[in-house]
């Protein structure tokens, strides 16, 4: 039983089809393309975006600060807002009103347990 090479499903033309000409001219074209457009995959990126999340504080809540060289955390503050994408808060006193001078990370706050 002979058959095409079209009949078999071929998709490449075989040697005595096509000329070593195009071919050629055609592999050159593709190599110089693929280098500047591909490039290898990372498991893992340096600056990763993060999932989005819900902050750990509420505006309203009372927190404290923990403040570097002291003992105990400073406070009462209440937040009065947050920054949602630098996970940042600015605070108030509980006791006088007094804005806190700073954005205070999300790490640096604290709650009473």
């Amino acid at each position: 039983m002979s058959t095409s090479s079209g009949a078999r499903g071929r998709t490449r033309p075989t040697d005595d089809e096509s000329s070593s000409e195009d071919d050629e001219t055609q592999t050159k074209d593709v190599s110089q393309d693929a280098k500047a457009r591909f490039r290898s995959r990372v498991s893992e990126y340096a600056n990763k975006a993060e999932w989005p999340r819900e902050p750990l504080y509420q505006v309203n809540e009372v927190v404290y600060v923990a403040v570097v060289g002291q003992q105990l955390p400073a406070g009462p503050f209440v937040i009065v807002s947050s920054d949602y994408q630098n996970a940042t808060y600015v605070l108030r006193r509980q006791d006088n009103g007094q804005t806190y001078p700073n954005a205070v990370p999300e790490s640096s706050l604290r709650v009473l347990v």
